[in-house]
């Protein structure tokens, strides 16, 4: 197994991210601590607009794969959160990090995060956020904190209940 980590530009390597987004969805509807829910309409939306939000150079889709098999991808975006943030803070938000069950156990998640993190310093961002649905994903939820996540209050409109808000400060 050769897992690499890069930018998803290409029309298969969007293709690819899609295709675990999609599972990431089908993921978050089944999930059997109680599924978490995710607005359908709007998510394929997003998936059928790929790269949208997460274009280069504001936005990056980082996909790890097996040579041309996608195993996992993360999405980060530009955001104005909806909270009172430091001055001059210009964030990003972290999105559907998922890892395909075949290729867990081999560091992905923290390999995505860690790449989005030196991505987003690189690209100018003083912060990034996410929210997560702790009891759907706890490996997920764990990592963050981790990573030096700290949690905040809401900072968008994201109706689903039981989520949780995080914050990093990049610099």
């Amino acid at each position: 197994m050769s897992l690499t980590i890069r930018s998803a530009e290409t029309t298969e390597e969007i293709a690819q991210v899609r295709a675990l987004m999609s599972a990431y969805g089908a993921y978050l509807a089944a999930n059997p601590s109680g599924a978490a829910s995710i607005n359908v309409d709007g998510y394929e939306t997003e998936l059928d607009a790929l790269p949208g939000p997460y274009v280069r150079p504001a936005g990056v889709l980082l996909l790890a794969a097996d040579g041309d098999r996608g195993a996992a991808c993360v999405a980060f975006k530009p955001i104005e959160p909806a909270l009172e943030t430091d001055p001059g803070e210009r964030a990003c938000e972290m999105k559907r990090l998922w890892v395909d069950p075949a290729f867990r156990g081999h560091r992905l998640g923290r390999r995505l995060i860690e790449e989005g993190i030196a991505w987003a310093r690189t690209a100018g961002y003083t912060a990034m956020y996410l929210d997560t649905a702790p009891a759907a994903m706890p490996e997920a939820n764990a990592l963050y904190g981790l990573l030096g996540f700290e949690q905040v209050p809401r900072y968008n409109d994201n109706p689903v209940p039981d989520i949780v808000f995080y914050r990093l400060r990049l610099s």
